[in-house]
């Protein structure tokens, strides 16, 4: 056998492995690579915080191999747990979308990561993984503290004083007016200097009940005097009848002449 036709059988042989290789044992073609493969999460983000129910959007697709896509989640703080589903597996192509939607009301707050995987008909996988993501339901949302800024001194406001009122004059009265006796009337002293000064006296209305008091007790005491002589004279009258019609009536007319 010549020298060319050793190498052109050698050629041929390694172009039929080639060929074998690159289909699957149902004679499918296989993906050359993953870099057709585009798994990709924009939302949310590495260090975000969440709470609630969470849209989870990116993109999910091959242009010719694609089986489904997967979102799982993963507790940081819980070595124990591994990669748990968000929901179920879905087998439609996602561009520049909603992948889906994790309910973080139903997990411990904490720090995880979501991952995004992509599965090939050839059983190559994509994957994209968002971490740090902190999950605060139950803690308190925390608000930005502002600067407090320091009012201007409001100016201070006139309060308007008492307007003049004219003096209200009094008609005269007929009760009489106490006067202080400890200083003299019409006369007043002041820082030791024997100074004049005429004293405006006013007439009050007010009752003095003192003399009302004694006016009333005068009155009762009379008009009990009064009756107690009424009474007395009443009583007198009485006896004097009485001793009368016992003694007159027993004499006969005859014996008034004889006396």
């Amino acid at each position: 056998m010549s020298r060319g036709l050793c190498v052109a059988l050698a050629a041929i042989v390694m172009l039929a492995c080639s060929g074998l290789g690159a289909l699957t044992d149902n004679g499918i073609a296989r993906a050359q690579s993953l870099d057709q493969v585009r798994a990709i999460i924009t939302s949310p983000i590495d260090g975000q915080q969440l709470f609630g129910l969470v849209n989870i959007l990116g993109s999910a697709e091959h242009p010719s191999a694609f089986a489904r896509y997967t979102l799982e989640y993963d507790d940081l703080s819980d070595p124990t747990v591994t990669w748990l589903l968000v929901q179920p597996a879905v087998q439609q192509q996602v561009r520049d979308g909603v992948l889906g939607t994790w309910n973080t009301n139903v997990v411990p707050d904490g720090v995880y990561r979501l991952r995004l995987r992509v599965f090939l008909d050839d059983g190559q996988v994509g994957e994209y993984i968002v971490s740090n993501l902190k999950v605060t339901n139950r803690a308190p949302t925390p608000v930005p503290t502002i600067p407090v800024v320091e009012a201007a001194p409001a100016a201070p406001s006139v309060t308007p004083g008492p307007s003049p009122t004219s003096p209200v004059v009094q008609p005269p009265s007929n009760n009489p007016v106490e006067v202080d006796d400890g200083e003299p009337e019409g006369l007043s002293s002041r820082n030791g200097a024997d100074t004049a000064q005429p004293v405006t006296r006013q007439n009050s209305t007010r009752i003095n009940l003192t003399r009302v008091r004694q006016a009333f007790c005068t009155g009762f005491y009379l008009a009990v005097g009064l009756f107690m002589l009424m009474v007395g004279y009443s009583l007198v009258r009485r006896l004097t009848g009485r001793g009368q019609s016992r003694s007159w009536p027993g004499r006969w007319p005859g014996d008034w002449d004889a006396s």
